[in-house]
């Protein structure tokens, strides 16, 4: 048992009220409740539309679904982070490429991306690593245009972010939320889709109801898609928590300050006003840190690996990416649940000062 887990989730009990009420009201597929959430995500992030699916790794695949790849087709993809994303892409048989990470952002390097780009390449999937929204996305969007290559923005981490005053998930193409458990809005899982183009937005609509939106009424589909919606009781959760969503940010906010006054430059940092998703710090000695938080009772973990590791994509380390393995070897993940409080912060930075083990410098990596 851990004194700190590493990842709890913090509810005000009328978010259970809320979703009480919805189902004691009947409606609890898909329904208006549903289409209020996707339109309050939508005007959040000033898009003009938005499509609610059942997790962030499924709107990545009907991202690429909708912009019409194929099996076969190369995507480029950050050669460090969860395994969602690359699966939600290799699961359609599509050809994914690692593009190495700046070492500093944990974000794919634009210039790693322009000498990776191949004849063969068809799209770009961005991660906005922790949150991470800032000038190595403008310049990969940029990029993109410039090489007519579609973009996705797994912003799965970064809702709530901004840079220049523009929400993450709009960068791209198409950009993706995730309410999985560590996100700042969870509804247990789910997902959405972000996208300014009306066409897109028919397409994404289409694929989640079985390829046609009209087939209730005359028993006929037009298209091929399968079931991926969202229902009304996730959605009045999901609802409740977008209306707070200031107040959850601040809670983010008070305890990241923490770690930011005592850690310095040793924490992970992202531009902007909202905090990073997680706490990771840097150590040559990362498994005896971990071992010393566990014994302090503190979760830590070593969270993330360089992609070519994964059995499955072995076939991908046709060359080396050294800042992914730098964030392979030395990042360790600390508590950051929403229902961390301001002293577990307190803590954790002194078992992290007690530990002896050398703590990195976050800007001179």
């Amino acid at each position: 048992m851990y004194n700190i887990p590493l990842c709890e989730p913090w509810f005000e009990p009328s978010y259970a009220e809320k979703v009480r009420g919805q189902i004691l009201s009947g409606q609890i597929g898909p329904g208006p409740v549903t289409m209020e959430f996707a339109r309050r995500l939508a005007a959040f992030a000033k898009a003009k539309y938005c499509v609610l699916t059942t997790s962030g790794t499924v709107a990545l695949s009907l991202a690429a679904l909708a912009l019409g790849l194929k099996p076969g087709d190369e995507i480029l993809v950050p050669a460090y982070g969860v395994v969602s994303t690359i699966n939600a892409l290799a699961f359609l048989g599509l050809k994914p490429r690692l593009v190495d990470i700046d070492q500093t952002t944990g974000c794919m390097s634009p210039h790693e991306l322009e000498k990776r780009i191949t004849p063969q390449t068809r799209g770009v999937c961005f991660v906005n690593f922790s949150g991470y929204t800032g000038q190595n996305l403008v310049q990969v969007a940029q990029i993109c245009r410039a090489r007519h290559l579609p973009l996705i923005e797994d912003a799965a981490c970064a809702l709530g972010h901004k840079f220049w005053g523009k929400s993450a998930g709009t960068f791209g193409t198409i950009g993706i939320y995730s309410f999985s458990v560590p996100k700042i809005i969870t509804c247990g899982q789910g997902g959405a889709l972000i996208t300014n183009s009306a066409t897109l937005f028919r397409k994404l609509s289409q694929l989640i109801d079985q390829g046609d939106l009209n087939w209730r009424r005359t028993n006929l589909i037009h298209g091929i898609g399968s079931n991926f919606r969202f229902n009304d009781i996730l959605a009045a959760f999901g609802l409740v928590q977008l209306g707070a969503i200031d107040k959850r940010i601040t809670r983010k906010k008070a305890v990241f300050a923490v770690f930011k006054k005592m850690l310095k430059r040793k924490i992970f940092q992202v531009p902007g006003a909202v905090p990073p998703l997680h706490q990771i710090v840097f150590t040559p000695k990362p498994h005896s840190l971990v071992k010393y938080l566990k014994r302090c009772g503190i979760s830590g973990v070593r969270q993330y690996r360089t992609l070519s590791e994964h059995p499955p994509y072995a076939n991908l380390s046709d060359r080396k990416f050294p800042a992914a393995d730098f964030w392979t070897r030395y990042a360790v993940y600390l508590p950051f649940g929403l229902a961390l409080e301001t002293q577990d912060a307190q803590k954790i930075v002194k078992a992290l000062l007690t530990s002896g083990c050398k703590l990195l410098d976050i800007e001179n990596l």
